[in-house]
């Protein structure tokens, strides 16, 4: 049983007039909603960059060197500044659970730490190189960028997963038990669907500013079919996961 004293010499309470709870949440969402547009841009400006090449397109290279900035700015800074933050915020609400959540899967953690590094420094190298290096290898750093950023996303969504379905986990106390929980694949199908979502979103409005006709119409109708293909699998993805739900 726990002691409550001893609970309380180790983490003392922290309470909030808003609510512990209401606070994790507003980092929580906000982060979660720009790593998604983080993940689903890479891939956006990846297959744009490689169409460009290949069709000896200037104006979707020209697309994916104008994005590339906000990709930077959005993964590198914002995204790194709010999940320091939901730490901090979990730490400080929740302590014990924070500390048994990182004592569970402290592998897990590692690894997507290692992959964040990556994508850290591939999206600045991706920046930094344009027409600087061949097209091949710049097409190498993003497509690099977007595998580190979803790795993160393959990482996370276990461990996000298990503290609503841990599923097996509360017998066996297994890692991939715990990883692969019965909403994992549901919820990471509802998540790549997002990000292919928004990716499309922003880089339609992008597409736009081409004052070439031709060129903004192809584009606009590329970055449409990132949006479909988004919200088709984003809808499967939420009917497989709301399914997967315990009653």
């Amino acid at each position: 049983m726990l002691d409550v004293k001893e609970f309380l010499m180790d983490y003392p309470i922290w309470n909030l007039s808003m609510g512990g709870g209401l606070l994790i949440s507003i980092i929580a969402i906000t982060h979660v909603w720009v790593s998604h547009f983080a993940i689903g841009g890479g891939l956006a400006i990846a297959i744009v960059e490689t169409l460009g090449v290949r069709r000896g397109d200037p104006a979707l290279r020209n697309l994916a060197k104008r994005c590339s900035l906000m990709l930077i700015l959005v993964s590198t800074v914002f995204g790194a500044i709010s999940g320091v933050g939901i730490w901090v915020t979990i730490g400080l609400v929740q302590p014990a659970a924070t500390s048994a959540l990182i004592h569970n899967y402290v592998w897990g953690w590692a690894a997507e730490w290692a992959f964040f590094i990556l994508e850290v420094a591939t999206a600045l190298l991706y920046y930094a190189t344009w027409d600087k290096v061949r097209p091949r290898t710049h097409l190498l750093i993003i497509w690099l960028y977007f595998f580190a950023a979803y790795m993160s996303l393959v990482i996370i969504q276990g461990i996000i997963s298990f503290m609503l379905t841990p599923g097996q986990w509360v017998e066996t106390h297994s890692f991939w038990d715990g990883i692969f929980n019965p909403t994992y694949f549901p919820g990471l199908l509802l998540r790549t669907g997002i990000c292919l979502l928004l990716a499309g979103a922003y880089m339609t409005f992008a597409a736009l500013r081409e004052p070439d006709g031709d060129a903004r119409a192809r584009m606009v109708r590329l970055m449409a079919g990132f949006q479909v293909v988004g919200a088709l699998v984003a809808y499967g993805g939420y009917r497989w996961w709301e399914h997967a739900l315990p009653e």
